[in-house]
This record gives structure tokens, sequence and C-alpha cells, in this order.
């Protein structure tokens, strides 16, 4: 949280790591956009933050944006997935990791294996009144919580 109260969600999201610059080569735009997406990916997740919010979070343009995603596209470092659906009803394009990063990640630890997990073993289980209506409000619908 900021002082003012509002979070900084994207914070944890970026994160530069010796391999892109040294094994990747990337700098500058590039090396910020790239590394936006392996933060959210590097677990086994997707990236499907839109370009304007990129732009927005790292203080560059839109365009600045769409070109380093098509040049790390081309490269090989991140490959498009389809679609991704937000509960508004708009799409984006939706991202993950592509070979040519996988292979020069630095970062060694595999995606959570969820199949094997036993929820009981850790009292993890789901909540019989499941999530409340509030939760799926918007951010402005929701300020007076």
């Amino acid at each position: 949280m900021s002082g003012s109260g509002e979070r900084d969600d994207g914070d944890a999201f970026l994160i530069v790591r010796p391999f892109m610059w040294r094994e990747l080569g990337l700098k500058g735009v590039q090396l910020l956009v790239f590394a936006r997406v392996y933060g959210f990916c590097a677990g086994g997740g997707s990236f499907y933050e839109s370009r304007r919010s990129t732009a927005a979070y790292l203080g560059i343009s839109e365009r600045s944006v769409i070109r380093a995603v098509g040049e790390l596209a081309d490269g090989g470092l991140i490959v498009e997935e389809g679609p991704a659906w937000a509960p508004d009803g708009c799409s984006t394009r939706c991202y993950r990791l592509g070979g040519a990063a996988l292979r020069h990640a630095g970062d060694k630890t595999s995606p959570p294996d969820i199949k094997g997990a036993d929820p009981g073993a850790a009292g993890d289980t789901p909540s019989p009144a499941g999530v409340k209506a509030w939760h799926l409000i918007s951010k402005e619908e929701n300020k007076g919580f």
C-alpha cells in the first residue's frame, strides 16, 4: 500500500534479472517490457495486461510497448497464447514465455504442481460460503468498502 491508501499491485512484477541483459542481450524498453512479462509468467502464469496499462506502469508510450512486444515475440522470447477475456467482457492478448527465454532463464524453479496438492493437508479448503458478491464488483463500484 502506498501512503494514499492505494494498492501498488504491479510492483512485485518488475524484477530485472541479470540473465535478461547478459544472455538475452535485452536493453531499454525491450528489457523493461520483458521483465514485466517475465514477472507474471515465471511461475507458469500468463501475461494479459493491456498495452496501455503496461505503458502507464513503465512510464513510456503505448507505441513503444507495442513495438517491444512485437520484437520480443519475433525473437521467440514471448509467445501469444490467444485472447484472454476479462469479467467485463473485454478481451486482450495473452502471452507466455517462449522457448528462447526459458532456455536462458536463471530461475530454474518450475510451476507449482496443483494436481498433486492435498488441500486438506494444510487446512486449505474452500469456504462453504464461496466468494462474496462484492468481491466481483469493479473498483469504481467498490469504493465504499
